[in-house]
């Protein structure tokens, strides 16, 4: 039997990752009224992309971060120099499972939400591999 990456053990090593390295929280759902500064995590896509040889699958994930309210935005690109940093460090899955890519996709959106905070969406694409394919 082939044992998958689970949504909640990628989703936990992700928040865990950027909690130790942002020194911020990063959610799953964000409680009403929370006060930013956050991440938000959201895994928006996952397809398989085997080789002729391993069995494998990409997890594609957005990273919103929801920066104080203010004028000026450096709050909300310092934000995304943190989290860029924090993912340059690989992620840590279950050991059966090795990462081939973990790559930044690029800043999918840059706004200011109508409370006044500044959102931005980080997306990343993690490709995983489960093994090798074995003819019997």
């Amino acid at each position: 039997m082939l044992k998958k990456l689970g949504l909640v053990d990628l989703h936990a090593s992700i928040k865990q990752k950027i909690e130790d390295e942002t020194g911020l929280t990063a959610y799953d759902h964000v409680p009403e009224d929370m006060p930013s500064p956050f991440y938000f995590i959201e895994v928006v896509d996952k397809r398989p992309e085997d080789t002729k040889v391993m069995w494998c699958e990409v997890f594609t994930v957005w990273i919103h971060a929801i920066a104080a309210a203010g004028k000026s935005k450096i709050a909300i690109y310092d934000m995304i120099e943190k989290l860029e940093e924090a993912l340059t460090e690989e992620l840590v899955l279950p050991e059966e499972i090795d990462i081939l890519r973990q790559s930044e996709v690029g800043m999918q959106s840059l706004q200011e939400d109508e409370t006044g905070e500044m959102h931005a969406i980080v997306a990343y694409e993690i490709k995983v591999s489960y093994g090798f394919k074995v003819k019997i």
